[in-house]
């Protein structure tokens, strides 16, 4: 579970994210299905431990979604940056007007 976060930290280091920003990128990472084709995989070829090490796969998909979404709501608040006051709502009052002349 660390190897991909360590991957991402490892290729976004020349850009030109914040470090925190950096660190979040690499603990959520990109998403995919890989893992369970590989483990689909593994349980197609036939090889004597095909099952073994597809449970072995599935048991890490589920404590990784156990993981990873117990911690992105603490980690979106964290990451929150409050916009200022003097930004326009939206609504008509708010926003800046044209001059007609």
């Amino acid at each position: 579970m660390l190897i991909r976060p360590a991957a991402m930290m490892f290729s976004l280091i020349r850009t030109p994210l914040p470090a925190r920003e950096r660190s979040v990128a690499a603990w959520f990472g990109p998403k995919g299905f890989a893992s369970v084709v590989y483990g689909l995989l593994a349980l197609q070829a036939g090889i004597p431990a095909g099952e073994h090490v597809f449970d072995l796969v599935a048991i890490t998909i589920a404590l990784s979604i156990v993981l990873h979404s117990s911690t992105d709501v603490p980690v979106a608040k964290a990451l929150r940056i409050e916009p200022p006051d003097n930004l326009p709502t939206g609504r008509p009052e708010t926003l800046p007007q044209k001059d007609s002349s």
